[in-house]
């Protein structure tokens, strides 16, 4: 087997999706399990001197998704144990403050603050893996297939049958295999669209998005939003930075300056945003995007310093409306290419 460089492996397609299922399941694993001991006032499993930590039910997790990842070629497996993984993740890392103290000391205060940072790295590391250049035509062919032989053996939905076909049309049109694969495609039976509470959901949201921003003051009232969004941030922020205490005063100072500066820097490329907002929404949103990321991966490793729960409102509303633009973005786009006429595109730029 030859082990080739990461830069001329197959990327998948489906690769940020996993992604945001593993980030999104090891987030609310962690918070969970933090709720749970804190309700029932820290519960112990085991007697006798023996003490089960929940960082071996992560363990045992992780083994599970590894194994399902390694025995089945199936797509909705591969779904499901990504999202096992992100559980097992999260329930192993909470326990960080027993392995990085000399007293096992599960209440370390930077905990929280280490924790969080272990989950950006993950995050700048998997964007860094998949990257954000344009599939190849020999990529785009791989996923085409991959998607194929993941089908059932029933037939494909219309929606799975124009996403490969689009991954197709991203092919090289000459290549011999490109040709097979359009003549299997085609002789896969068609089979009736079967949309899961999550897509019905998906759909809805789209409407009345589409229906909201084609009122006359719709962008006017973006800004409105975007701006007190904003302020409220700043001031957020700001407060949480005051709760350090009086006696830590090299972290006081350091940490203080990092959030103002951070929370400052994120609020200058939202402005970029609002400017950039009559001339393209996708741009704005972009902008948007940028600023709201510089609050998830920098601001919130301050303010988890200063205090270990203080932060979780704010990263909560912060991770939604990354989200909500996310999705914002993809049915802007689309409505740009059926304005255009235009139905092929490439998925990764989406993300």
């Amino acid at each position: 087997m030859t082990i080739r460089p990461l830069r001329l492996l197959t990327r998948n397609i489906e690769a940020p999706l996993l992604f945001e299922t593993f980030f999104v399941a090891a987030v609310a694993s962690f918070l969970g399990i933090r709720w749970f001991l804190a309700a029932t006032g820290y519960p112990k499993i085991g007697s006798n001197g023996l003490h089960i930590a929940h960082m071996l039910w992560g363990g045992l997790l992780l083994l599970l998704a590894v194994l399902l990842l390694i025995g089945f070629l199936d797509r909705a497996m591969s779904h499901t144990a990504t999202a096992i993984a992100g559980f097992g993740f999260g329930t192993f890392i909470d326990e960080i403050g027993k392995f990085v103290t000399s007293d096992n000391d599960y209440f370390y205060r930077p905990s929280i603050a280490l924790i969080y940072g272990v989950f950006v790295l993950v995050f700048l590391v998997s964007r860094m893996l998949v990257g954000q250049r344009k599939l190849s035509s020999d990529e785009a062919l791989a996923n085409a297939l991959s998607l194929m032989s993941g089908a059932p053996v029933k037939g494909l939905e219309q929606d799975d049958r124009l996403r490969i076909a689009e991954l197709l049309a991203l092919a090289d049109p000459a290549d011999p295999r490109t040709r097979a694969a359009t003549r299997y495609l085609a002789a896969i039976p068609a089979i009736p669209d079967h949309d899961n509470i999550i897509e019905i959901a998906k759909g809805r949201l789209a409407a009345v998005y589409t229906r909201v921003m084609a009122v006359s003051w719709a962008d006017e009232a973006l800004i409105v939003i975007v701006l007190v969004y904003t302020v409220l941030a700043v001031a957020g922020v700001t407060f949480v930075a005051s709760l350090l205490p009086a006696n830590d005063t090299a972290g006081l100072a350091g940490a203080f300056a990092a959030q103002v500066g951070s929370t400052l820097a994120g609020a200058l490329l939202v402005a970029i945003g609002v400017v950039s907002l009559r001339r393209s929404r996708v741009t704005a949103y972009h902008w948007f995007q940028r600023g709201l990321l510089v609050w998830i991966l920098v601001t919130q490793v301050f303010v988890f310093y200063s205090s270990q729960f203080g932060g979780l409102g704010g990263l909560a509303i912060d991770l939604m409306a990354y989200g909500s633009l996310r999705y914002a973005i993809r049915l802007e786009r689309a409505a740009q290419r059926a304005k255009a006429g235009v139905h092929v595109d490439n998925p990764p730029d989406d993300e």
